[in-house]
């Protein structure tokens, strides 16, 4: 996976922990952070549509998740 820009790589456990439960809470947000980052980082677009399976909003940043469980942080806002 090979991502570009504001996309980092795993979170911290207890971060893990929080968006784990949040994804049993909510509605999978995928579909809007891909169409968030076609408009400006459409590499990390495709990226986020290919590789992740679930995305979710947590304290001002988007999250995904991979098919290994992994949750990487993607995108954030200040």
């Amino acid at each position: 996976m090979q991502l570009k820009g504001n996309v980092y790589g795993p979170v911290s456990p207890e971060t893990e922990k929080m968006l784990n439960w949040l994804t049993r809470k909510s509605v999978d947000r995928k579909d809007e952070v891909v169409q968030l980052l076609s408009y400006n980082e459409p590499e990390n677009s495709d990226v986020v549509e290919s590789e992740f399976i679930s995305c979710t909003w947590y304290d001002g940043c988007y999250y995904c998740q991979d098919e290994n469980q992994k949750w990487y942080q993607v995108k954030c806002y200040v």
